[in-house]
């Protein structure tokens, strides 16, 4: 988690948190509920991510915590969020959008001691009407300072995402295409690799994973390296995913192996790229691996597995052919005997 702090009245809009488990100091919030049908999705254990017909609402319940050492009155709030840059932006307090005025937060503020804890139910209720849409906010809780001899109130928050997209049935799945990878070297001279990512699918990512790197020079390897912040890209969008690597890293050339996760969806791509002494590099385009690579030998396997068969089965048809031949055009022995005692009677 993540605290923000601004000068009131208005709170600083500000990037939401990649993880929201609790903070050893200050004001904790996490989500308790996750539906059994995203059990299994690391995203749904942190956010709440649902896909909602219209007229219809979900219930999540909330746990507050307060770990600053004195008693706390925490406000609690759902505000609007946006999605830019390769960031979700949580907007300033009192900001609104149509998730915003669909949530209902059960408890305005809690009153909680130090190391008090409180669980609060929020839901969410899309109207009958609400068109087709994704839209994001987040749910707060806000903690604010006696004002100072200036009037200066300071206010500190903490927040769980909200995904939400709308409409009949499961909507457009999630998924994603690996573009391009450009090897390049930031300011500081470390090098980097920016994986060019496309939101194909109709919800949402949090991208985030690992990079390696093999046959360098000399047959080095090295990695995995790691994404210290996921990337969030809205459908349709491409936002670039960049690997910050270690200064002395020779420059290459490297094969780079990129393996991508946005939940349970998984991409991976690799290319040569060689890093350059400054600035941006060559750019590649990737061989990807959709996790469907498998089956283009799956289906050659098969298919020589096939032709084995029919030639092993022509090959034991054939060999029957011929050891039934002879005796078919061979006459019966008792025959051919009667025939030599025939001819010698003659003669």
């Amino acid at each position: 988690m993540l605290a923000f702090s601004a000068a009131l009245p208005a709170t600083a809009a500000g990037p939401l948190p990649a993880d929201t488990a609790p903070s050893p100091a200050g004001i904790g919030i996490r989500l308790l509920d996750i539906p059994a049908s995203t059990k299994d999705d690391p995203r749904a254990r942190t956010y709440i991510i649902d896909r909602l017909a219209p007229g219809s609402e979900i219930s999540r319940r909330i746990q507050v915590e307060n770990n600053t050492g004195a008693t706390q009155t925490i406000r609690l709030y759902a505000g609007a969020a946006h999605i830019v840059g390769g960031a979700f932006i949580g907007e300033e307090a009192g900001s609104t959008n149509d998730l915003s005025t669909w949530t209902a937060v059960s408890r305005p503020q809690v009153d909680l001691p130090a190391g008090g804890k409180a669980e609060v139910p929020v839901t969410i209720k899309v109207p009958s009407d609400a068109p087709e849409d994704e839209l994001y906010g987040a749910v707060w809780a806000e903690v604010r300072s006696a004002a100072d001899k200036g009037g200066v109130v300071q206010a500190n928050r903490v927040g769980i995402r909200i995904y939400l997209s709308v409409g009949p049935g499961n909507g457009k799945p999630a998924d994603f295409s690996i573009t391009s990878l450009t090897p390049s070297r930031n300011q500081q001279g470390n090098p980097q690799l920016s994986a060019l990512v496309t939101n194909t699918g109709g919800r949402a990512l949090d991208v985030t994973g690992d990079l390696r790197l093999t046959a360098g020079p000399g047959g080095l390897s090295a990695g995995p390296f790691g994404i210290q912040n996921a990337t969030t890209i809205a459908p349709g969008k491409a936002e670039n995913v960049i690997f910050t690597l270690p200064p002395e890293l020779p420059n290459g050339p490297w094969t780079v192996g990129v393996d991508l996760k946005s939940g349970l969806l998984e991409k991976a791509a690799s290319a040569t790229v060689t890093f350059p002494e400054a600035g941006p590099g060559e750019t590649a385009a990737p061989a990807a691996d959709t996790g469907l690579q498998w089956l283009a030998p799956a289906a050659a396997a098969a298919v020589l597995l096939t032709a084995l068969l029919l030639i092993s089965l022509l090959l034991m048809s054939r060999q029957r052919r011929r050891l039934s031949a002879p005796e078919a055009a061979a006459p019966p022995a008792g025959t051919r005997r009667a025939g030599r005692r025939s001819a010698d009677a003659t003669r």
